[in-house]
């Protein structure tokens, strides 16, 4: 009678080790579904935010929402600075304006 449960017992500790194994692989699973369930809630709120505050806004209002062609005709201002970007070789030293006159690096 010996011999079976010794049997037994190896059995035993073999589906005991199992247990924890898959013990072990649904702590992780659960950890890995809680994040995702959480991303999932943080989606829901922000489509929901959205759509809150676009019910909300009027036409007259700039941003998301608003007539954009009509805020896509006014031009932009002009910058004093149009056509003054510099360049810069490989070295970092200034190689020329957009227009074409040379510059110094000494002077950056």
């Amino acid at each position: 009678m010996g011999s079976l449960f010794e049997e037994l017992e190896a059995r035993e500790a073999i589906a005991r080790t199992r247990v924890e194994e898959l013990e072990a692989e649904l702590a992780e699973v659960s950890g890995r579904l809680s994040a995702a369930r959480e991303g999932l809630e943080r989606l829901r709120i922000t489509r929901e935010t959205v759509a809150e505050v676009l019910a909300e806004m009027t036409p007259e209002e700039p941003g998301v929402g608003a007539d954009t062609h009509r805020l896509s005709t006014i031009a932009p201002a002009a910058s004093a600075y149009v056509g003054a970007e510099r360049h810069r070789g490989a070295d970092g030293a200034e190689l020329a304006t957009r227009d074409g006159s040379g510059g110094s690096a000494a002077g950056v």
